[in-house]
Formats: C-alpha cells, structure tokens, sequence
C-alpha cells in the first residue's frame, strides 16, 4: 500500500488555525503596543485631573471673581481659572495628537493582522473574509482621517489655537496691571471666556483664516505698488550698473569712493568692495534713491 505525500494531513488545518490564532495575538499585542509608544509625549509628571482637582475652581471662585472688590482679589481669582484652563487645553492637544498618532497605528496593525491571518489558512472564503475585514477597517478610518482630522493639518490647527490664545492672555496680563476701575472683575471673566474659547479648533481654524487673508491681502497690496519701468528708466538703470560695474582700477575706486563719501557711506580699499558698496547705497530702489545716487556717479565723473 502506497501513500500520497501530495494530500494534506489531517493535523495540517488544525495547524494552520493554530498559527493563525498566534499571529492575530501577536500582532494584536503590536496595535495594542504602539498605542503607547507612539504618543510622541512622555508620562506626565502629575495626572492632570489631579492637579485641577486641588486646584478647586468652583462656580462660586468666577462669581467672586465678577464681584471683585480689589485688584488684587481680581489678579488672584483670574490666575487660578487661568491655571485650570491652561491644564485642559495641554491634555486636550496631547489627546488630540496622540488619538491621531494611536488611531494610524492600529488600523495599520490592524489590516497587517488581518492581511497575515488571511495567508494561514487555505479556505477561499477565509481568505476574502479577512481581505474585506482588512479594506473595511482602511476604509473606515479613511472617512475618519479626512472628515475630522483635515489629513495632517492638527500641528497647524494646534499652532493656530496657541496663537490665538497668546494674543488673549497679553489682553489679560495688560489688564492685570490696572487698577479695577480700568479693569473689572466681570471683564476680567469676559476674558477667562475668550481665553478657553481661543483653545478650541474652531478658534484655530479662524485664526489661521485670518492669518492667510491678511498675508494675502499684504501681498496684494506691495504687487499693486509695483510698478512697470519705462523704456527710458530701463535705459537709465543700465547706465547706471555700467557706470558702477566699470570700477576695476584704482582710478574708478577713487571716484567711487568720492561718491561714497557725497553720500555719507565709508570708503573702500579695492575696486570690487567698492562696486559692492555702491550696489548697496542704490537700496531701496525707490526713484528718489536711484536718483541722489545718480547725481553723486555724475559729479565724480563715472556717469557722463
């Protein structure tokens, strides 16, 4: 009696399943493994809820604060909810960084986990059940990652609410300095409102709005000051780089530094530090400058 060496065992699907098993735990423990050491934070040295809970800002602290009948009594109260509201906004990007970072990793360990299962066993239905797991759980957070985390733009956002809350708290800190006549306690609460609401994306997302449209309108604004040289001034422009570039002796660095001197700049050893210096008086290249520069070439004798 012969044996078929080509035909499966009967231990062989067992063993298959069993390394299937292994390597889902396995790489499980990798997504689960990569959620903390992907974070890009350290530990933090005091658990947040701790430090606010000891910190005690109660309802009755912001309507104190409102009713404020000192400046000092102001400073105090507004400092404290300043300390809560800065600890929040700090778990809040830590979270808000870290969720991105976990969430990429495990649905990469997650499809990895998938993908390799699906290569131990030999069933066809296995096989596509685990490819369609795997193209689910990409094409989830695919969703997720373009609808609520804008594909990469969270360090821009983050840095967006950080500006917008410095630009409240210099507001804060100037109206700490006055006396509660200038500075009351129930502005200083409108303020401790505009400061937790500067760290929120929205605000971030406005304030990187803004920021592109005043850039934009800046640099609108220098191009409709440019404006187009005439033939004549072309014309003149090259005389002058001609008269400046044609320093390459002791003679033209002699009228080059008198010109130097007309304009109240320092006088230059060689020829070529001389033509450099000269480039530079032309700075700005406004026509009243290029102009004063022209007259002092001419009254040398470098320009005719």
């Amino acid at each position: 009696m012969t044996t078929d060496c080509s035909a499966p065992s009967r231990t062989q699907p067992a063993a298959l399943a069993r390394g299937a098993r292994i390597g889902a735990c396995l790489l499980l423990a990798l997504a689960l493994g990569a959620c903390s050491s992907l974070r890009g934070t350290p530990q933090r040295y005091q658990a947040t809820d701790a430090i606010v809970a000891k910190i005690n800002l109660t309802a009755d602290d912001l309507a104190e604060l409102a009713a404020a009948d000192s400046d000092i009594e102001r400073n105090r109260l507004q400092d404290k909810a300043l300390a809560v509201i800065d600890l929040q906004f700090h778990a809040f990007v830590r979270d808000l960084v870290a969720d991105r970072a976990d969430s990429a990793a495990a649905t990469a360990a997650t499809t990895l986990g998938a993908s390799t299962a699906g290569a131990f066993v030999d069933s066809v239905k296995a096989k596509t059940n685990y490819a369609l797991f795997a193209a689910g759980v990409v094409g989830a957070f695919g969703i997720v990652d373009k609808n609520y985390y804008y594909e990469k733009t969270v360090p821009a956002l983050v840095a967006g609410m950080r500006a917008a809350r410095a630009n409240v708290l210099l507001r804060v800190r100037q109206g700490q300095v006055k006396l509660l006549a200038e500075y009351n306690g129930v502005a200083a609460l409108q303020d401790l409102e505009d400061y937790y609401a500067a760290g929120s994306v929205l605000a971030a997302i406005a304030e990187v709005t803004a920021r592109a449209d005043a850039d934009a309108e800046r640099a609108l604004g220098e191009v409709r000051e440019l404006t187009v040289p005439t033939a004549p001034e072309i014309d003149r422009n090259k005389k002058i780089s001609s008269a400046i570039f044609g320093i390459k002796d002791d003679a033209g660095r002699a009228k080059g530094n008198a010109a130097l001197k007309a304009l109240g700049l320092p006088q230059q050893a060689t020829p070529q530090a001389t033509r450099a210096a000269l480039v530079a008086a032309l700075r700005p290249r406004t026509p009243e400058r290029i102009a004063v520069v022209e007259k002092e070439l001419k009254a040398v004798g470098l320009l005719p």
